[in-house]
């Protein structure tokens, strides 16, 4: 079997279409496809994957000859590891990397939040992608909670994001609800915090203000009782997940 490789100097040198453009099916093997691939067909895989992504919400942050390459390496990179894959899998890999994009409805908002959980609905997301990248930073602890409770924080999900870990929806469930507000109507003790777990009374001496926060809940459509979490918080120009903040005081 011929191996895949990339052949990304020829790229550079690919200013416009060839005679003979190719064609792929996103739902083919990537291994399949890449293998047979001229220069024309990769740049159209690009740019179909960029056109996904924001399709999905995202806005890449450059589309460019440069953009395209790179991210043409990292698809590569990701088909060499499973060639059974879809290009619609390894497009979906490259979701995570587009968090720090400002989808429509701009940075922070209710919708970009329920935009964000929504991608967690599809059947071929990859959750522990997606949920990897919600891990905040220390830094991004320390802009929501105060001290000491901050310190705890960092190691509690040090320890919760394992290479493996991952949240989503249950079987059958297939909407999101989400309740939208923000940690200073929280601290301000707000009729919204009833719609926060109890613990959060905890730590509210801790919070600091001006960050959205959400609570949501994945559900069977139509249904109002699902499998619920919270701590979506918007920090640091992204959304992260910092879930049950008042364990760490247990």
């Amino acid at each position: 079997m011929r191996p895949i490789r990339m052949g990304l100097v020829l790229l550079l040198a690919a200013a416009g279409p060839t005679a003979n453009a190719q064609e792929f099916d996103p739902m083919a093997s990537c291994g399949e496809v890449l293998r047979r691939a001229d220069d024309a067909l990769k740049l159209s895989i690009a740019a179909w994957t960029f056109g996904y992504i924001a399709g999905k919400g995202e806005r890449p942050a450059q589309v460019d000859l440069s953009a395209s390459i790179r991210l043409l390496e990292q698809m590569f990179d990701d088909c060499r590891a499973d060639e059974a894959l879809s290009f619609l899998a390894l497009a979906e890999k490259r979701l995570p990397d587009a968090l720090h994009s400002l989808p429509v409805g701009g940075p922070g908002t209710e919708a970009e939040a329920t935009a964000l959980l929504e991608r967690f609905l599809d059947p071929n997301a990859d959750l522990i992608a997606l949920t990897a990248a919600l891990k905040p930073t220390p830094a991004d602890v320390s802009a929501v909670y105060a001290e000491p409770l901050a310190s705890l924080l960092i190691e509690q999900y040090e320890r919760q994001y394992s290479p493996k870990a991952q949240f989503g929806p249950k079987q059958g469930q297939n909407a999101v609800l989400v309740v939208y507000t923000t940690t200073t109507e929280l601290r301000s003790r707000a009729p919204v915090l009833g719609e926060f777990p109890g613990g959060y009374k905890d730590v509210l001496d801790f919070m600091k203000d001006g960050h959205p926060i959400v609570r949501f809940k994945f559900v069977e459509q139509g249904q109002t009782t699902g499998l619920a979490s919270d701590g979506l918080i918007f920090v640091n120009d992204r959304w992260v997940f910092m879930p049950k903040p008042w364990r760490a005081l247990e």
